[in-house]
């Protein structure tokens, strides 16, 4: 067939299909999902468990390094190879034969899972015309969110019945996604824009989109491990903490096209300083939230506009980055993603145990503050190189230097 036009309707549509099939396995075998529950009734206990995730984001970690080499080599077509090894991982974990090829699996899935986003958002970014990139990141969030929640639902309704189906179906869905992909992409699919050259990343200059990502994982990873325990502390029951976490999770999903919207028209930048504002103000006011209606409230608005750091972030390095460029950006932009995912529940935990549970919020909030205080000092400093007096030596003309001698 031929090479697919991935600006268009049908071609984004493709993706977001494709991509939320990918979802729906990751969702099934996700830190909060299945996988640690497998481990549980095998008699793992809470660090091999703990292992067990972190190995997950430690593989996105180390491949974001290579990945984009892989894409230089098969262009396009790489994303396929990664939704594949993500179903087949997901599908037989059950049969890893114990804690060795368990964590293999997860590990490999982690691979897998570098190898299938940094190809898909470097296609968005690449395609998207320019006043609807954060649109089309929008549609792609939501699509990855609403898969994610379907795995975790699907798989937590089998698991009782059947512990090994929900793995064989989520990697079926996901295998789906892969064949999509194939499906709308020509076999000679590439990007020719990085076959030679790449350039800079311009980690200071792009240090808002950075820090939005990390920051992004770093609250995402801490909550979901803990905003439960946190729920229950308040005496919440086990059905009203679900049900507070169910809204979250449905303003995850619901935000993200309306705020990419809002982003394209009113800018993208101010969207993000107006999602970090209200993400600030949410972490403060949570702990203070003693009514059921006003922390649900509070907990919509937090997962709503910290979920849309990454989209929009995403956007701002397509609209920075030059073509040549995005592969290497978005590969590093998912790997500070995961590395806040995985320091975010290891600095929160410990303080919680010092501080108790409300440290929860603090450090969360401690950790918007850091991103929003780092950037302000990097633009600080940039406006004072740009601004200073450049100093110019002049040279002698060489018939200066004649009548010298």
């Amino acid at each position: 067939m031929p090479a697919a036009t991935w600006s268009s309707a049908r071609a984004l549509t493709l993706i977001c299909l494709a991509s939320g099939c990918w979802a729906f396995g990751f969702g099934v075998a996700a830190p909060s999902g299945l996988c640690s529950l497998w481990l549980e009734k095998a008699g793992c206990n809470e660090t091999l468990i703990g292992l067990n995730t972190s190995l997950y984001y430690g593989g996105i970690l180390i491949a974001s390094f290579f990945v984009p080499r892989v894409m230089r080599a098969w262009g396009r077509r790489c994303v396929v190879a990664g939704m594949i090894v993500s179903a087949v991982t997901v599908a037989v974990f059950p049969w890893g034969g114990g804690l060795t090829g368990w964590l293999f699996l997860r590990f490999a899935n982690g691979l897998a899972g570098a190898l299938s986003l940094i190809p898909t958002e470097t296609m968005i970014n690449h395609d998207a015309p320019p006043d609807q990139r954060a649109r089309n990141f929008g549609f792609y969030a939501f699509s990855v969110a609403l898969g994610i929640a379907l795995g975790i639902l699907t798989g937590l309704q089998l698991f009782d019945a059947a512990p090994a189906l929900p793995f064989v179906l989520g990697g079926a869905v996901s295998l789906a996604g892969g064949i999509v992909m194939a499906w709308g992409l020509s076999p000679g699919s590439g990007y020719p824009d990085e076959q030679h050259s790449t350039a800079p990343v311009e980690l200071r200059r792009n240090l808002l989109a950075f820090g939005s990502a990390w920051s992004q994982g770093f609250l995402e990873g801490g909550m979901v491990a803990f905003l439960t325990i946190y729920l229950l502390f308040l005496g919440y029951s086990e059905g009203g903490a679900s049900w507070l976490l169910g809204g979250t999770m449905i303003g995850v999903i619901a935000f993200q096209v309306p705020v990419a919207w809002l982003a394209d028209r009113l800018g993208r930048l101010s969207v993000l300083f107006g999602c970090y504002a209200i993400v600030a103000v949410g972490l403060l006011a949570v702990p203070f939230s003693a009514n059921s209606v006003w922390l649900a409230t509070w907990l919509f608005l937090l997962g709503a506009c910290s979920s849309a750091f990454y989209p929009l972030g995403l956007a701002l390095l397509g609209e920075r980055i030059p073509p040549s460029g995005l592969a290497k950006a978005n590969a590093w932009y998912l790997g500070l993603n995961c590395l806040g995912s995985l320091v975010g529940p290891i600095i929160m935990g410990r303080a919680m145990d010092i501080f108790g549970k409300r440290a929860l919020f603090v450090i969360g909030e401690a950790s918007v503050l850091l991103v929003l205080g780092a950037w302000a000092i990097a633009e600080r400093n940039s406006r004072r190189q740009s601004t200073s007096p450049e100093r110019t030596i002049l040279l002698p003309s060489p018939s200066q230097n004649q009548n010298a001698a």
